[in-house]
């Protein structure tokens, strides 16, 4: 299945209820209930179900221009609902150790669910059990945590993702070459799954060698750098397989600065680089775009609010999507809008506009 624009059918999402001012979620069709998951136990929240919700959101980081929307959709969506009486936002800068603290302080203010992203599957597992045996809804969204006490999930397939872009990187390159990779943060799940996917597909193509690999944070500032040091490396460079599209599109500007030709890259749903690649693509030039949609977390607010509601909300929601091609691109690339926008918002027309307007 693929999404483009989700805007008109989120208008329709939020239909009043017969119970009071209660309004009835309906999470984005992008969505699909995982295999093996089951309707959360909203007896666990009855206690909360009073329609005055005190909601917070733990991030990981706000350094690329994928976290950045993210915000505004999570801000929007969270404006939806009259149920949500505070909406509390916190940065945790990479640091494990913040993000617990920034949980911790969310407790201390009374939240009823907690929306996040992890800065790691492991550091942050106390103190979110701790709030979910507290009967605070805990949900993941985006990179997991390793832990069973969680109310809903919310993930893409980042194995998938990986796995897609290598497996179209081997084909394009015949099944033999030298690869360099940008990653994008080191020991964030999203990074470490992705890279294992692509693995995978190397593994079956014995002579493909990844001659390099750095981890940029999926920026395209740091993409640029990676890549200019890594073709400065390796005079032979016959494919990139990238983590982020921000970071691609850097490195299809560095190969051309560089009068280098274009090999084939993996890239992603983000407007800057599909005009890159739609730019260069007369000229031979192909890729791929696996999704990881910057609604994921809007969409973590709105289950948190089905949860509390009592409404049925499944344990585990996946992503459902496959990778955009060249036969997307004119479709897909927004010319009116700058090369931050990241493609499939939530965010009407109009918002986009005041905020990737040229």
């Amino acid at each position: 299945m693929r999404f483009l624009g989700t805007c008109t059918a989120l208008a329709a999402t939020l239909a009043a209820s017969s119970v009071g001012a209660q309004t009835t979620v309906v999470l984005n069709s992008g969505l699909g209930a995982a295999e093996g998951a089951t309707l959360v136990d909203g007896s666990r929240y009855e206690a909360r179900r009073d329609g005055k919700y005190t909601i917070g959101f733990s991030n990981v980081f706000t350094g690329n221009s994928w976290v950045i929307q993210l915000l505004e959709e999570a801000q929007w969506r969270a404006d939806q609902f009259p149920e949500i009486e505070r909406y509390i936002v916190t940065d945790a800068n990479f640091d494990p150790a913040k993000q617990v603290a920034d949980i911790e302080d969310m407790l201390a203010q009374g939240v009823d669910a907690i929306v996040i992203n992890p800065t790691s599957p492991v550091a942050v597992v106390p103190v979110l059990e701790k709030a979910y045996d507290a009967g605070v809804a805990i949900i993941i969204v985006a990179a997991d945590a390793e832990t069973e006490k969680a109310t809903v999930r919310i993930l893409a397939d980042q194995v998938k993702f990986g796995r897609d872009g290598g497996e179209f990187l081997a084909a394009a390159m015949g099944g033999k070459g030298k690869v360099i990779a940008l990653r994008g943060i080191a020991g964030i799940s999203v990074d470490t799954d992705r890279w294992a996917g692509a693995a995978e597909a190397f593994a079956k193509n014995p002579e493909i060698e990844v001659v390099g690999e750095v981890y940029a944070q999926w920026s395209y500032d740091q993409g640029r750098q990676a890549c200019e040091s890594l073709a400065l490396a390796h005079p032979q460079i016959d494919g990139v397989w990238s983590s982020g599209g921000a970071m691609t599109q850097a490195c299809i500007e560095v190969f051309s600065e560089l009068g280098r030709d274009l090999v084939p890259m993996t890239g992603e749903a983000n407007n800057g680089f599909f005009g890159a690649w739609q730019k260069n693509r007369d000229s031979g030039f192909d890729s791929i775009a696996p999704q990881n949609p910057t609604w994921m977390v809007a969409e973590g607010i709105a289950a948190a609010v089905g949860v509390l509601n009592g409404q049925d909300i499944y344990t585990e929601y996946q992503v459902v999507s496959e990778p955009f091609t060249s036969a997307d691109l004119d479709k897909l690339y927004r010319p009116d809008l700058n090369d931050s926008y990241w493609v499939g918002s939530i965010l009407p027309d109009d918002k986009l506009k005041e905020l990737y307007g040229n």
